[in-house]
């Protein structure tokens, strides 16, 4: 019998569940958590060729989510989006209207930002996150790449990898990128960051590692796009797009989170493997 789903829980059931999707119905789920006001529209064939995978796959991922199957979880998906949820429930960002004065602004963005930590703890692959800290640890360089928003976020995890005497370089132009890249070896690591994960320069920058041996790492936030598919170690953030762009700064949040779960994680690694000598 499937499981009886309250006003506004779908959206992050989704979000809750990514790490035990599969490839294919990961895929799903990110169509309905980039496009969840669409649904209202398709049938279950609609839904599969929108987002690329056969009706198998959806009825698999419906009932991943505990439903009886595609219509069951439409019924639910159509109250969360078409029925006024709880205060509880309600996403904060589309609180926000002209007339919210400062405080109220950051009221919002803040509880934003801690659903966003909070969904991103929960979609992040622990084993990989584990792996990719291992790999950081024993590195003999480590690179940071990124363009734009995420260039900025890659310049400021730089200092924070220094500090903890990590070997570590920033790059944020496309020249220098591949340039840099061509300087390493199977020794090193990368670390790239996209949002979308579907910035060319820093996808071919990952192909370009990997041709090389060089480990790659991506933080980013969408498991089916480009970035996700090509690195070694996948690290996904869930940060929801929002009507007023909001996101930019939950993601810059999210990064950074995950960027400082890996400082501090290598630097507990090297302490314990000094220790146990």
């Amino acid at each position: 019998m499937a499981i009886e789903k309250s006003r506004g829980e779908v959206l992050t059931t989704i979000r809750e569940t990514l790490h035990e999707l599969s490839k294919s119905e990961l895929t799903v789920a990110n169509y309905l958590l980039e496009n969840p006001y669409n649904i209202s529209l398709l049938s279950i064939s609609d839904l599969a060729s929108s987002a690329g995978v056969s009706e198998t796959t959806v009825v698999r991922f419906t009932k991943k989510l505990k439903f009886k199957g595609f219509l069951d979880f439409k019924r639910s998906f159509l109250e969360d989006m078409l029925i006024p949820p709880s205060e509880e429930v309600l996403p904060v960002y589309e609180e926000i209207s002209l007339s919210d004065q400062p405080a109220a602004v950051m009221g919002k963005l803040f509880a934003l930002h801690q659903r966003t930590l909070e969904s991103t703890m929960a979609t992040v692959d622990k084993e990989i996150l584990t792996e990719a800290a291992k790999k950081i640890a024993n590195a003999k360089n480590v690179e940071i790449h990124g363009h734009g928003g995420s260039g900025y976020i890659a310049q400021s995890a730089l200092f924070q990898f220094l500090r903890s005497g990590i070997r570590c370089s920033a790059w944020v132009d496309e020249t220098t990128q591949e340039s840099s890249i061509k300087l390493l070896g199977e020794q090193d690591v990368v670390v790239a960051i996209s949002h979308t994960g579907l910035t060319e320069t820093i996808v071919r920058t990952v192909q370009m590692a990997r041709a090389r041996d060089v480990t790659t790492i991506a933080i980013t936030n969408y498991p089916n796009h480009p970035l996700a598919l090509e690195c070694d170690l996948p690290l996904i953030t869930a940060v929801v797009e929002t009507p007023i762009g909001a996101e930019a700064g939950a993601s810059r949040v999210a990064q950074l989170a995950v960027l400082d779960t890996l400082v501090v994680s290598v630097a507990l690694l090297r302490k314990q493997s000094t220790a146990i000598f």
